[in-house]
């Protein structure tokens, strides 16, 4: 799928890599509640080819600027709908918007070509950017809850979001 600044395509085995880099990140870690991966680059590289693999989770490589830069994944497939995860690697490259092109890109994907109902995301409410982009993107705040972070043990309050295909 293409747009004006990015392309989606399925991951390739040259992208681990760079997917392993952002997994890395101790920031990209934080604002998902989690710690940066610890697991060596051969461990993670049997890891992502198998979950790119995975039928029931559509994985997408964003490419910008003649690189990749980050990944969205769509998966838990259920209620007429499913969850989007995305993740713009590179610092530089955050605040660009990237992330919503992307998601513009998957939600046309969801609806048109998947034909399902909603598309849910949700991120921790700290996480500003992420927050502009579902609202960049005609989603709805649903809710919220409590998380308990496996990086830090701290709670944090985690926002739901949801957009509904247009009758």
């Amino acid at each position: 799928m293409s747009g004006e600044s990015i392309l989606l395509r399925p991951p390739r085995e040259s992208d681990v890599e760079a997917a392993y880099s952002w997994d890395r990140d101790p920031e990209l870690a934080a604002w998902n509640g989690r710690s940066p991966i610890r697991v060596s680059l051969s461990a993670a590289r049997r890891d992502y080819l198998a979950r790119w693999e995975d039928r029931s989770v559509k994985t997408f490589i964003i490419e910008a600027e003649g690189g990749p830069i980050g990944m969205a994944t769509l998966y838990d497939f259920r209620r007429g709908g499913c969850e989007l995860g995305i993740k713009i690697g590179p610092d530089a490259l955050r605040g660009r918007g990237y992330a919503t092109e992307a998601v513009e890109l998957l939600v046309e994907y969801v609806f048109d070509t998947l034909g399902l109902e909603n598309i849910r995301g949700s991120t921790l409410s700290h996480n500003h950017r992420m927050q502009r982009v579902f609202e960049k993107n005609g989603f709805t705040q649903v809710g919220d809850g409590s998380l308990l972070s496996r990086y830090d043990n701290r709670r944090y309050t985690e926002l739901f979001y949801e957009r509904r295909r247009e009758s």
